[in-house]
């Protein structure tokens, strides 16, 4: 079994917390030729993505009563074992709406992974050395919007749009031998009566009226939504603003990630000196902040540029990676009896609202046109300060000292 403190084990978290941009990055250059290939439109197979988000975002409000009720090690695998089965359908589907239907399926499944990893780390780490895991985890998690596209692309031209899903069900295969054989159960005592009715309308109760817990949980959502923001409305603001090709997008969209290992790498550095994380989530917002607003004054006035763009989102993701470790370190340590419950309200939170950034995106671009993502991810980021603010003021200083 791997050992809590090994960099083994942090890849393994990192491989779980993974599962989204796994399964939905890679698969995003085989929308032409999957959309060709059953007849349909590459507006049609987009709509998999979406059935693929809500599975993700509903998953966790079962899967984290699940884990505390029977464990986080066999949630995990028979999460992972659904995973291959719907990657499998997905690779052989004779239809579009057999894929759509197995991608719900799969992101059902790929939330369990995501969820216990946060949970996971509730249950093993406490303070200072839980702050640095997370930084970690994210910084390893960050490196696969970069992967992913390029890897898709490779698969793709070399063994066809089929093959997108099998290495899907490749990936899930290599996390559930790692789990199998890498991971000893992690809760300390299981909840029996986790399952039942009146005890989960208690246990999602209590971790939505935590003002800190749930607080964070939804200062972290809000964050999300400055990225998805980005990720929804970046092809068409590099693309059809700005003019640049396909494969020129592709690298550029890949840049402004390095500025989110940037700030999670400064975080973890932070935690090893001792800062606290008020002061790394205020310095974190200070940077996004202002970098929004520059992106926003510069969309509104036309005096965009590739590089510049690319710099603001940089520095935006910097601010996010500095801030996101501490938020979700935030909404988990209040609560350690419903690591569980809280891990699940925090994915479901943050999927829900980058769902919603998206499809505010989408909404503005016919009005605002490049300037859509600029204002959405103002918009998020102004409301995310905010709450910081308002949570500043209400968590007790020593909680603030602390960690």
């Amino acid at each position: 079994m791997l050992k809590p403190n090994s960099v083994a084990f942090t890849v393994l978290l990192a491989g779980l917390a993974a599962m989204a941009p796994i399964s939905t990055d890679i698969a995003l250059p085989a929308y032409g030729a999957t959309a060709e290939a059953l007849g349909t439109t590459q507006a049609a197979v987009a709509v998999s993505l979406s059935l693929f988000m809500i599975g993700y975002a509903l998953g966790p409000l079962l899967h984290g009563p699940l884990s505390e009720r029977f464990g986080r090690r066999p949630v995990l695998v028979a999460g992972l074992l659904v995973y291959l089965a719907s990657s499998a359908i997905c690779a052989l589907t004779p239809t579009l709406s057999v894929l759509v239907a197995g991608r719900l399926v799969q992101g059902f499944a790929a939330s369990s992974a995501s969820v216990l990893a946060l949970a996971i780390v509730r249950d093993l780490y406490e303070g200072m050395e839980a702050r640095r895991k997370l930084s970690y985890v994210m910084l390893i998690l960050g490196l696969m919007p970069m992967i992913a596209p390029t890897l898709g692309a490779i698969i793709l031209v070399s063994f066809g749009w089929r093959s997108v899903y099998v290495a899907m069900a490749g990936a899930g295969l290599v996390l559930l031998a790692a789990v199998i054989f890498g991971f000893a159960e992690s809760i300390r005592a299981r909840n029996p009566n986790a399952l039942a009715p009146r005890h989960l309308l208690a246990s999602y109760g209590e971790v939505l009226r935590h003002p800190t817990g749930f607080g964070f949980s939804a200062l972290g959502a809000l964050c999300f939504g400055v990225m998805f923001s980005f990720i929804s409305g970046s092809s068409m603001l590099f693309m059809d603003v700005l003019g640049v090709s396909a494969a020129t997008y592709g690298y550029l969209f890949a840049i402004p990630v390095l500025g989110m290992m940037a700030g999670t790498m400064a975080n973890s550095r932070l935690v090893g000196r001792g800062v606290s994380d008020g002061r790394t989530m205020a310095a974190g917002f200070a940077i996004m902040l202002a970098a929004v607003a520059l992106l926003l004054v510069v969309s509104l006035t036309g005096m965009l540029s590739v590089w510049l763009v690319v710099a603001l989102l940089i520095a935006s993701n910097f601010g996010t990676g500095l801030i996101l470790p501490n938020s979700s370190h935030r909404a988990l340590q209040p609560m350690p009896h419903l690591a569980g419950f809280a891990s699940a309200v925090l994915n479901s939170a943050q999927m829900a609202v980058g769902a919603i950034s998206s499809a505010i995106v989408a909404a503005l671009v016919p009005w605002l046109g490049g300037s859509a993502m600029a204002i959405s991810m103002a918009g998020f980021a102004v409301a995310a300060c905010g709450l910081f603010v308002v949570l500043s003021r209400i968590e007790p200083e020593p909680a603030r000292a602390a960690g």
